[in-house]
């Protein structure tokens, strides 16, 4: 009988431990998710007046071997406009440790001169810009992208970003959503005119991001381009409450998910047959004392 109720309570630990939510890898395009006012695609060090009027950024997915590589071709193009005298700021993009090649294939312009930058790797409580950071990523180590840029008194500066980078599937992903947290725009004063797309190639994404209009959040328009598909999301003059956009690809065995939902019914039944036979054997006892007592 012990060993009957040892195995029903293993049979329980089983199925919650099963049903846990499983974890998902999140790769971060160019900043990490954050909380309250957010963070910027480039993220201003210092308190300042400069405001990002325009943003346009494309990525280019190759996925055509999806089940062990996906190729990420980034441009980003941000208007900065600084309504007061001329300046000089520290701007920083955190990037997801997944992405390969990174530091190599990295090229900055401002006004269509390329700039210098280093990477520096940080932990999340070791990193000079925590609070732009939201704190359910805090395990993970995260790629800072730094340069130094002077925006003229009352003008405007254009800033050009890209990689050329990779990531790689491994056994330990389930999902991979590759993100753009748009919601940076925020750390930036006045409203912004923003358009993200990216346009993929090779395996089409399992999911995507697409948001309630009355929810102020924007669906994602998705169009056909040669060889490809194209998911854009666009802003026009104005704040976004949108926090990310993002293409996602499933990793899940299919065969596992079959053999998962047919055992976890059964599960549960052999647990509830298993009580009630022990209920049962229980009464039978009780009631054989009360016939025969001692």
């Amino acid at each position: 009988m012990k060993k009957f109720r040892l195995s029903i309570i293993i049979y329980i630990i089983l199925i919650v431990l099963l049903g846990f939510p499983t974890y998902i890898r999140d790769s971060k395009a160019d900043v990490v998710m954050t909380y309250g006012r957010g963070a910027g695609n480039f993220l201003p060090i210092e308190n300042c007046s400069l405001i990002m009027t325009n943003a346009s950024v494309i990525f280019n997915i190759d996925a055509e071997q999806y089940l062990s590589r996906i190729n990420i071709d980034f441009t980003g193009n941000y208007t900065i406009y600084n309504p007061s005298e001329s300046i000089k700021v520290t701007l920083v993009a955190p990037f997801s440790s997944e992405f390969k090649n990174l530091e190599s294939s990295c090229v900055i312009k401002i006004e269509n001169t390329t700039v210098s930058y280093e990477f520096l790797e940080y932990n999340f409580t070791d990193s000079p810009w925590e609070e732009y950071l939201e704190s359910r990523y805090f395990m993970q180590n995260r790629k800072f992208l730094i340069i130094n840029a002077t925006f003229p008194e009352n003008d405007s500066i254009t800033i050009e970003y890209s990689f050329n980078a990779h990531i790689e599937i491994t056994s330990s992903f389930d999902i991979l959503n590759i993100y753009y947290d748009v919601g940076t725009s925020r750390a930036w004063n006045g409203t912004i005119s923003e358009r993200v797309e990216f346009k993929v190639y090779g395996k089409r994404p399992d999911s995507y991001s697409s948001y309630r209009k009355d929810r102020f959040e924007y669906n994602c328009t998705i169009s056909d381009i040669e060889d490809g598909k194209s998911y854009a999301w666009e802003w026009e003059n104005e704040i976004i409450n949108v926090n990310s956009v993002y293409i996602s690809y499933s990793y899940y065995n299919p065969y596992a998910k079959l053999i998962f939902f047919i055992l976890f019914p059964s599960f549960w039944a052999g647990i509830i047959i298993s009580l009630v036979l022990i209920r049962r054997r229980g009464k039978r006892k009780a009631r054989r004392k009360l016939q025969h007592p001692n």
